[in-house]
């Protein structure tokens, strides 16, 4: 028999599911799949545009995915923005550094395994021509068999390696 806070979180769940999936059949019926590892390309791309124009035109990766002006762009930012909002309204004067692994034992140490595991994820994801959160959120979200399988493989390995690196502690 379920506790009386869960058979109160499930209502608020369903209808967060449920949001969660107008959201996204809107934000592909506008604008495409959800994803935004793209960003980071095209972030160097308007950076290598406005010093090297010259070879930043002659790159045809970078005049595939286009510029920087675009709905994930404004994802990607409202993820730093809000971020620093919540945190701000919290009343927290500074972010919060939570040092979650066995190994770390300082900030900058939590940083920086941070920054390198985000950058290979990300690199990986770009090296095989996908998105992280685009796999994940859309291709679950239209049921696409490439989608369900990242998924259940980001789960499938994600889990235990959380749990070896929370050994220890």
């Amino acid at each position: 028999m379920p506790s009386a806070s869960t058979s109160e979180a499930e209502p608020r769940f369903g209808r967060l599911g449920v949001g969660f999936g107008l959201l996204g059949a809107a934000s592909i019926a506008l604008f495409g799949p959800i994803g935004v590892s793209t960003t980071y390309p095209r972030a160097v791309g308007a950076m290598l545009e406005r010093l090297f124009p010259s070879f930043a035109a002659s790159q045809p990766y970078l005049v595939q995915i286009g510029g920087l002006v675009r709905p994930e762009t404004a994802i990607v930012l409202g993820l730093v923005i809000g971020g620093l909002l919540a945190s701000r309204l919290s009343g927290e004067r500074a972010p919060g550094v939570e040092l979650v692994h066995a190994h770390e034992r300082s900030r900058a140490l939590r940083y920086l395994t941070a920054f390198i595991g985000g950058f290979l994820l990300l690199f990986g994801a770009r090296l095989a021509g996908g998105c992280t959160s685009g796999h994940v959120i859309s291709g679950i979200m239209q049921l696409s068999v490439s989608g369900l399988i990242f998924g259940a493989g980001v789960f499938a390995t994600g889990i235990p390696t959380a749990k070896l690196l929370q050994k220890g502690r």
